[in-house]
């Protein structure tokens, strides 16, 4: 049975009449701290007899949501509003949230306000405990007349409970079953995903805590406390960029998260960027993969590199970017890597332009070409194609002509001259 399936089977015990006596006007259902307004949208949409007392100073009566003062309930009870139809067969709920039911037991210093509605707990029944106690939440929680759930007694499980009261109704009860449950596990119903929403955070707090507010954000910031040691209310997001970078404990998981999907996260490589989140990475000379300053460094060099390559010999061009591509081969899998992943296209043009197509006849060097020489072209217009930014498409062109366009040359006068041979054996034929 789900959450609402059992709060119904405890209305409908509360409501149960001995045979031949009348059935109860009303069901009062009495909430002194309002602990379940939370509940109201869903349990409206389940219980259309559900009414609500107006719970705030001035509140109107709102037909659309049932709600009114205690003369307005007193008149749906009685069936005086015709604008108001109950469910044929449906006693009516009402829900009196922040009404202690001491209340309406004391008709003499009832508050004016309620006093329509003392009446109705002779006619009526009034939904409690076998201890005569009022429902509160924890009490329906761990009660067998409840879910049966067993809960930690202690005022962070109870706050935790409390905030994920809209979720907990969603969840099935087997799942929570057969072990002591805490303020962990109630938060993690809220944050069903603790490791996204922590790099949201870092990469845009400002965005994030402003849809994150109230209980959601001190449900955040409690997973963030029990998970990552980590308090976003006491420490900033610099202070989370360091821990990052330092990817201790549970923040290598939360780094290898980031580097599945850094585009999710723009914000995260400008947090590390700067001094002050990474004034901690001294300590992490043997992994500067999580620091994109020293990408940056590194992709400088590569550049410089790059652009001397564009006057060099064939030969000197091609051994210089096999020297590169084994220096830098390790940073691709970085996550902030860029020119580096053109190197290895890069390195295996340079290695095939060693050999230009020809033959001894045309027809061999058609066959040269088929056969592996179109993968020079391919490797030379796929590297060109990974750049956005054109300066560094022609650092990275006159690198590539160093080396692509001598194999051109070459290939083309031995084809040439494979094409000539072939012509001068036809003409000596005729």
């Amino acid at each position: 049975m789900t959450f609402l399936d059992r709060l119904r089977a405890s209305f409908a015990a509360s409501l149960r009449a001995p045979e031949g006596v009348a059935p109860p006007a009303a069901l009062l259902w009495t909430d002194s701290e309002g602990q379940w307004l939370p509940l109201l949208p869903q349990l409206r949409a389940v219980f259309p007899e559900l009414l609500t007392l107006a719970y705030e100073k001035n509140q109107p009566y709102d037909l659309s949501l049932r709600l009114g003062p205690a003369i307005w309930l007193r008149c749906v009870v009685d069936r005086a509003l015709p604008e108001v139809i109950l469910p044929e067969g449906r006693i009516p709920i009402l829900y009196l949230p922040r009404v202690n039911r001491q209340d309406l037991r004391a008709a003499g210093d009832c508050p004016a306000r309620l006093l329509p509605l003392v009446e109705l707990q002779f006619r009526g029944r009034i939904w409690h405990q076998v201890s005569g106690r009022d429902w509160s939440v924890p009490a329906f929680l761990v009660s067998e007349d409840g879910l049966g759930l067993e809960i930690a007694h202690d005022r962070r499980t109870e706050e935790a409970m409390l905030r994920v009261l809209e979720k907990l109704v969603e969840v099935d009860l087997d799942s929570l079953r057969g072990r002591r449950l805490d303020a962990d596990d109630f938060d993690k119903l809220s944050v069903s995903d603790p490791v996204r929403d922590l790099l949201r955070w870092m990469s845009n707090a400002e965005v994030f805590e402003a849809s994150n507010r109230g209980n959601r954000w001190e449900t955040f910031r409690n997973v963030c406390r029990t998970q990552f040691n980590f308090d976003p209310d006491k420490e900033s997001v610099t202070a989370a960029g360091t821990a990052l970078a330092l990817g201790k404990g549970a923040w290598d998981t939360i780094w290898r998260r980031f580097c599945e999907a850094p585009q999710l996260y723009p914000g995260i490589g400008k947090l590390l960027s700067e001094p002050t989140a990474t004034a901690g990475q001294g300590l992490l000379s043997f992994d500067a993969s999580r620091n994109p300053r020293a990408n940056e460094e590194e992709e400088k060099d590569l550049r410089n590199q790059m652009e001397a390559i564009g006057s060099m010999a064939p030969t000197a061009a091609a051994e210089r970017i096999q020297r590169l591509e084994e220096r830098h081969c390790a940073r691709r899998e970085w996550v902030w890597a860029a020119m580096g992943q053109v190197l290895l296209r890069l390195a295996k043009l340079a290695r095939m332009t060693q050999s230009p197509v020809g033959g001894e006849s045309f027809q061999a060097a058609i066959a040269a070409y088929v056969d592996s020489g179109w993968q020079c072209d391919r490797l030379a217009m796929d590297a060109l194609g990974q750049f956005k930014s054109e300066a560094d498409r022609r650092v990275l062109g006159r690198a590539i002509r160093a080396v692509y366009l001598p194999w051109l040359e070459e290939s083309a006068a031995l084809s040439g001259v494979a094409a000539e041979t072939a012509f001068g054996r036809t003409q000596g034929r005729g």
